[in-house]
């Protein structure tokens, strides 16, 4: 796993493994990405105490967008230092598949998140945090050819 940029001194973090997954709608090859209105971020979040990586991840999807998944691939795993206004000081280790939208199951727990589906080069510099960009940049360097058919 990468570390995309250093811890602080004298800082003590607190560890927040995570899932997350970049949408693929195939038909026009475009990825999910949410927002709340000032942020732009990937589904997924938190892994709670006892559940899996890919347990989290479907938990997280069917909460925030009110989809299940399927088509899962994993994608990457990438760790941040970060400092999050509700959580404080965190070592985010980011687990990041690719997947697709499966079926509606309800509506999402999570109202104030908005899926939207857009160019993946378009969003580069409009992530929420560091590590979600150095993703989108590793997704377009992997599958850029792929994404602009």
């Amino acid at each position: 796993m990468k570390y995309i940029n250093n811890r602080e001194k004298n800082i003590q973090y607190k560890k927040r493994p995570g899932s997350y997954a970049i949408i693929i709608r195939k038909d026009d090859n475009k990825i999910g990405i949410v927002t709340n209105g000032n942020d732009n971020f990937y589904l997924g979040g938190g892994i709670e105490k006892n559940e899996t990586e890919l347990e989290a991840l479907k938990r997280e999807l069917i909460e925030e967008s009110g989809y299940t998944i399927t088509n899962i691939q994993e994608f990457d795993s990438v760790g941040s230092f970060i400092f999050a206004e509700e959580h404080g000081y965190l070592e985010v280790i980011a687990n990041v598949y690719i997947a697709e939208f499966d079926e509606k199951v309800t509506e999402p727990i999570e109202k104030d998140h908005v899926v939207l589906w857009v160019n993946a080069k378009d969003y580069v510099g409009k992530m929420c945090r560091e590590w979600q960009e150095y993703i989108l940049k590793e997704f377009i360097r992997r599958f850029g050819n792929e994404i602009e058919k």
